[in-house]
């Protein structure tokens, strides 16, 4: 069966289909595998042309004949292993590189590698933003369960804004992905909830800033359907979210909730040059409704979402997520550790 929802959207990604290349090789570190195997087979990989399929972290063959596709996160390991590819002599490890980063790269490993030998060979080098896992087509994960531990243990208080920004940037890789620039609301109660929800806010309107068509205003549906009142909770929220009728006390705007297409944002001067004739996938015309719920989402919230999608008859797309996905045992190993210490944990 072919993927669909969210797995087709990130299986459209250009790193394998938009360079043109003639039986390239591909590279990944272990979270960009997991982001591609999520939603494509090996067989779905090798019928682009690829040549054969490498891990950046172990041993390889030079084949300096071939071009190479890196699909990498951009993290210290991953980009030193990169540079580590294009530092031999008198040949290479591949003949050129085209570069695809998950996410953003940080400024300190973009001036190294535009300082390395690897900058002579470099034929693409973008940002493709898939910083989660396509889990269903209308459910996603972060691929980040210790940050429940990071979040609410409090051992670990001096990690919770860093792993509240890394939340966020993942989430807004999401809304770019999906083409969203989303009116952003809140559960009010816990503080954590409102930075997160602002965090998001702040990443998105940095990607605005590079993109300023993101999120422009397509036709909306007016909902007609019946609501059926039941638990779980979340299932209520979706139903009152695309009805307008959730308290808008209780759940507050972070962003304003009808953003216009004659909204105008500056261009970014480090990535305009990156993110121009980006993969071309469709923008939904209807609204979406995208859930992320912190420390975990379970297997009824996630069926809750195709079941009032459904109940719009396809007019509204619930999307819902969460850092990782729940099942009993899962969310009982989460709670017993967070009065423990890190050293006396073992952490997914």
């Amino acid at each position: 069966m072919a993927p669909s929802g969210l797995k087709a959207v990130v299986g459209e990604s250009e790193c394998l289909s938009g360079t043109g290349l003639w039986r390239p090789v591909l590279i990944m570190d272990h979270p960009s595998m997991r982001i591609l195997s999520s939603c494509c087979k090996m067989s779905d990989i090798l019928a682009e042309g690829i040549t054969i399929v490498e891990d950046i972290n172990k041993r390889r063959e030079p084949i300096p004949s071939l071009e190479a596709i890196y699909l990498l996160s951009p993290t210290e390991k991953s980009v030193q292993a990169l540079i580590a590819d294009f530092r031999g002599t008198p040949t290479f490890t591949y003949k050129a590189a085209h570069i695809f980063f998950t996410d953003t790269c940080p400024e300190p490993l973009f001036s190294e590698l535009g300082r390395s030998r690897l900058a002579k060979v470099v034929k693409t080098l973008k940002e493709i933003h898939l910083a989660f896992l396509p889990y269903e087509a209308q459910v996603f994960s972060l691929d980040a369960p210790h940050s429940t531990y990071n979040l609410y243990c409090p051992f670990r208080a001096g990690e919770r804004a860093r792993q509240l920004e890394v939340l966020a940037q993942q989430i807004a890789t999401l809304c770019t992905t999906l083409q969203e620039y989303p009116a952003i609301r809140y559960r009010k109660g816990p503080e954590d909830t409102a930075q997160l929800a602002h965090a998001v806010l702040a990443k998105l309107n940095a990607f605005k800033a590079d993109t300023p068509s993101l999120g422009e205003p397509r036709e909306r549906m007016e909902p007609t359907y019946q609501l059926s009142r039941w638990t779980p909770v979340i299932k209520d929220v979706m139903e009152d979210a695309v009805e307008d009728r959730l308290d808008r006390n209780m759940w507050p705007f972070v962003s304003a909730p009808a953003p216009t297409a004659s909204s105008q944002a500056a261009v970014s001067a480090r990535f305009g040059h990156w993110h121009k004739n980006k993969a071309g996938v469709e923008a939904r015309a209807g609204p979406r409704l995208i859930v992320y719920v912190m420390g975990g989402v379970a297997m009824s919230e996630m069926r809750a979402a195709y079941e009032v999608t459904r109940a719009t008859e396809g007019k509204w797309e619930v999307l819902i997520g969460s850092s990782h996905i729940l099942t009993p045992t899962r969310f009982l190993d989460d709670l017993k550790t967070l009065d423990q210490k890190l050293e006396d944990i073992a952490l997914p």
